[in-house]
Order: structure tokens, then C-alpha cells, then sequence
């Protein structure tokens, strides 16, 4: 789920502080549920549904092949804002060439 949330605030173009300000959180919360280290609350994922036009369930889904991949990396290196929207919007594109 975290990818996922990281992903849309990359798409929206939307640095953390901004991020948080929508969601109505603190932007140490923000970072928590980006790390994984902590899931968004209710209110968090309804509000996260309708800024992506997404369904609340899209946040629960658990099958995306590119998440476990992200993890690990985020795990092994202590990966910065700007590698991070790199390999992201790498990898968006790697799902564009495999959807041609």
C-alpha cells in the first residue's frame, strides 16, 4: 500500500508537506505510511480514493508486481526523494512499454 501512495504523490507532483496538508496528517506521518512503517487510517485512504479516482480497495489490494521490487530497494539503500521519483517513474514506464 505504501508504494501505492508514493506513487500518486509523485503523479500529482505533490512534495510531502503538500501531500500531508491534503490528507489532513502530519508530514512525519506521511513519511511513516511511505516507509511502510505504519498504515493509514480510514479517513487517510478515503481521501486518498478520491484524489486518485481510485476505489478504496485499489490502497488494500495487496498484488502489484512492481511493490516487492521498490520494497527491497528501499529497504537495502537509504533511497532519497529524487532516486526514488526516478526509479518510479521508470518503472511507470516499463508498465506503459509492457501494456503496447
Amino acid at each position: 500500500m505504501n508504494i501505492k501512495i508514493l506513487r500518486l504523490r509523485y503523479s500529482l507532483k505533490l512534495s510531502q508537506n503538500d501531500m500531508a496538508l491534503v490528507l489532513g496528517i502530519s508530514r512525519s506521518t506521511l513519511v511513516r505510511i511511505e516507509r511502510g512503517d505504519i498504515s493509514p487510517k480510514a479517513d487517510v485512504i478515503n481521501k486518498l480514493s478520491v484524489l486518485s479516482g481510485r476505489g478504496i480497495s485499489y490502497f488494500y489490494h495487496p498484488q502489484d508486481k512492481y511493490i516487492e521490487k521498490i520494497q527491497n530497494i528501499l529497504i537495502k539503500k537509504n533511497v532519497g526523494n529524487e532516486i526514488l521519483s526516478l526509479l518510479i517513474n521508470q518503472i511507470e514506464e516499463d508498465i506503459v512499454s509492457e501494456n503496447l
